[in-house]
């Protein structure tokens, strides 16, 4: 080691150490990196490691106070009240998602914050790297994956409030990288089970990938190689879903009574949120508001997505349709997309980062930086409002971008003659 060399290791050191220990002040104070969603998944572990039900507001409570009581109050209280909090932040992610929880409810609520922040991050950036690749995107441009990623609102989103949503992020780029590398399924390897595994991942918040989930239906019951990763899939959510039985035996039938609960004492209900889907905009319209009409959007898509499935069945390309699937979900899904599920539009956007980093054209460079810059600039802007969140113009914009992009690569192929030939009928037969 140079004497230069260890000099810039003495400093960044004692820079390190002095960032430590001023942080080190905060570390319990949570007016310092406000730890706003994090709050459901940390209680909702504490509350099943010490056997209670942790769908249940009135167990959260006490422990979110604990953490909150140092922060403002969000529930301004009547002259002559004492001061009060707002309701429990609650936790609506199935039972098999509680494994993730535990280990953030046996710690210091702090020291799992960062881990759970830093683990969303490497989640939301691997998968842009991941997803790069699996699009065929150039290895020397890797850093724009990760650049798209880090610079997209919805990522932020997700660490600001300390979502989970970087997890489905990487189920979905896992899956399709994986499923790329195994083209056979005449001689499989454990490359397709893991793919299962991580395409379990999109089940933590089932509602937002429901067309993406009727297609890995579908092909597995077509044969080929998909069916493996269900398989490995199903059995690894069944497993998740049986270890909180362990802490609490009934914590199924309490998700079950929690989620069919149009109100409750405690807290807010789905049935009471307003969502930013195009269901919800349905819901308005009827003068007695029922939850049912948030569906109809998925059930009008659910059959298109099957049909356009059985036309292309035969040349079923992942890599192709997986930014397609993700667009029609978040457009159709009944309830949720929030901004930070919305980091799920990544998928999208970092194929169109592959056409038009290929593209030579400075124009078309421009262009497109030029539109990804001003949504995530609006989508910032949106930090500004109450309800800051409900982001639901971002899907429809990300899917004109998406289109346009498209459009642009296959003008350009077309002109430069570089159009893909169609494939011979053996080549699309089913494996």
């Amino acid at each position: 080691m140079t004497r230069r060399t260890l000099l810039l290791f003495v400093a960044l050191l004692a820079v390190g150490g002095a960032v430590a220990v001023q942080f080190a002040r905060f570390f319990d104070d949570a007016r310092i990196f406000r730890p706003i969603d994090y709050m459901e998944y940390q209680t909702a572990g504490r509350a099943l490691l010490n056997g209670q039900n942790p769908y249940d507001g009135a167990v959260l409570y006490p422990y979110q106070v604990e953490i909150q009581a140092k922060l403002p109050t969000v529930v301004e209280a009547e002259p002559g009240q004492a001061t009060r909090y707002a309701d429990p932040i609650m936790m609506w992610n199935p039972p098999w998602t509680l494994p993730l929880t535990v280990p953030l409810g046996a710690m210091h609520w702090r020291a799992g914050q960062l881990l759970w922040t830093a683990a969303n991050l490497v989640a939301v950036v691997a998968s842009a790297v991941l997803l790069w690749h699996t699009f065929s995107g150039s290895k020397s441009q890797t850093a724009v994956a990760a650049g798209v990623a880090v610079l997209f609102a919805p990522t932020l989103f997700v660490l600001l409030l300390g979502q989970i949503s970087g997890f489905l992020l990487l189920g979905l780029a896992g899956f399709g990288y994986l499923l790329k590398r195994e083209p056979s399924a005449s001689k499989p390897t454990g490359a397709l089970y893991l793919a299962g595994l991580l395409a379990a991942l999109t089940a933590i918040k089932p509602h937002l990938l429901v067309p993406f989930a009727l297609v890995l239906v579908l092909e597995t019951l077509r044969g080929g190689k998909v069916w493996r990763s269900v398989v490995a899939g199903g059995l690894a959510l069944i497993v998740f879903g049986l270890i909180p039985l362990a802490f609490n035996p009934h914590v199924w039938s309490q998700y079950r009574e929690a989620t069919s609960a149009l109100s409750a004492g405690t807290h807010n209900t789905p049935n009471e949120w307003t969502h930013a889907t195009l269901g919800y905009w349905l819901r308005t319209l009827h003068p007695e508001r029922p939850f049912a009409l948030m569906f109809v959007p998925l059930a009008v898509a659910l059959p298109l997505v099957a049909g356009y499935w059985w036309i292309r069945r035969n040349g079923w390309n992942w890599a192709i349709e997986l930014p397609r699937l993700v667009l029609v979900s978040l457009i159709a899904t009944p309830y949720g997309a929030w901004g930070f599920d919305l980091v799920l539009l990544l998928v999208p956007v970092v194929q169109a980062a592959v056409w038009v980093a290929n593209d030579r054209r400075a124009w078309v460079w421009l262009k497109f930086g030029g539109f990804f810059v001003a949504i995530n600039l609006i989508a910032l802007f949106s930090l500004r409002f109450e309800n800051s969140m409900a982001n639901g113009w971002l899907t429809p914009a990300v899917a004109v971008g998406y289109l346009v992009a498209e459009w642009v690569r296959r003008t350009q192929n077309t002109v430069t003659g570089n159009e893909r030939p169609r494939p011979a009928v053996a080549e699309v037969l089913p494996s």
